[in-house]
């Protein structure tokens, strides 16, 4: 069967959590061309709801048929479930953050897909935030002179749930990659301080700080405690502060003379990130974020890991690509 570049067709495998959104944008865009899940009765009510095939297991989706698919499971399972779809010829892979557990499961899933020539995205979606964009596009154009530090803050009250997941591969892991976006370099060292407080799997708040070079700066604070959202980033330059609210999607900035939030109508960033993979596939080019993205922050998350194990500062190496 050929597929039609011009019209992508995405399955998206795991439909509970944050996959149900997958599939309504999927749809919005015309893209969704069917859906997978365990529970039958969800896998059918989104194929009856949204007209398209559904499938209990991804051993059931036939090869030659979808463009790409996004994975959208339990993190435990993206190893297994991303190397089944590889082998039933699948291109383009779509992987929720933070990809995989660890970097050796990572790197199987790499390793397979250059051997069979797939292309790899990681779901780091706040990289498709108009804020963060905006945000990046001041640092660029120099709007508050050189950077000295950044700062970001993501926390809300999370009930006690099963999860393979704490708050630094669930939640920090999304600030960890923005970090690097914004400076456009990689972070070369990590102090941090994970804890668990209220839920009694995995740890609930953690504090990083990362050191780039020329002694910038970033500190990265999330927790599942505070009874509020917050999720915000701050740039501190020689020449003024970039604050934005990555909710609202508000940015101001501030200069010894001025203070200024332009408008910017609220968009959808999960809509930006699926547009951009519908793109590349239609293109033929490779997806960004990719595997590179999401093994340097699975990097840094292990190294935060050791550093709070320690109670030292910790070199943050990965391997070269």
């Amino acid at each position: 069967m050929t597929l039609n570049r011009e019209k992508p067709k995405v399955i998206v495998v795991g439909t509970g959590g944050f996959g149900k959104n997958h599939v309504r944008v999927l749809a919005e865009l015309g893209g969704l061309g069917g859906v997978c899940d365990i529970d039958v009765e969800k896998a059918s009510t989104y194929g009856r709801l949204y007209n398209v095939p559904y499938y209990s297991s991804v051993s059931e989706i036939p090869e030659n048929v979808y463009d790409g698919a996004v994975v959208s499971t339990p993190t435990f399972t993206h190893k297994e479930v991303a190397l089944q779809l590889i082998l039933k010829n699948f291109k383009y892979l779509l992987i929720e953050k933070p990809f995989t557990r660890d970097l050796r499961e990572a790197f199987e899933i790499i390793n397979q897909a250059r051997r069979e020539r797939v292309k790899l995205m990681v779901g780091f979606i706040e990289r498709f935030n108009p804020a963060v964009s905006m945000v990046k596009n001041y640092v660029a154009e120099g709007a508050v002179g050189e950077i000295i530090m950044a700062s970001a803050t993501r926390v809300r009250r999370w009930p006690e749930r099963i999860t393979d997941l704490g708050v630094l591969l669930d939640t920090a892991i999304h600030d960890i990659d923005l970090m690097r976006h914004v400076f456009s370099e990689d972070p070369l060292k990590v102090y941090a301080k994970v804890g668990r407080s209220m839920h009694r799997i995995h740890e609930d708040y953690a504090t990083l700080i990362l050191t780039f070079k020329a002694e910038k700066m970033a500190i990265i604070q999330a927790n599942w405690l505070t009874p509020f959202k917050i999720r915000s980033l701050e740039i501190i330059g020689s020449e003024g502060v970039i604050e934005a609210d990555l909710v609202s999607q508000q940015v101001t900035l501030s200069s010894k003379d001025d203070r200024i939030t332009p408008f910017s109508e609220w968009s959808e960033p999960l809509r930006h990130e699926l547009k951009h993979f519908l793109e590349c596939i239609v293109n033929g080019s490779n997806p960004s974020p990719g595997e590179e993205d999401a093994v340097k922050a699975l990097a840094i998350v292990e190294s935060s890991f050791k550093s709070s194990e320690t109670g030292n500062v910790v070199n943050i190496v990965t391997q070269p690509f």
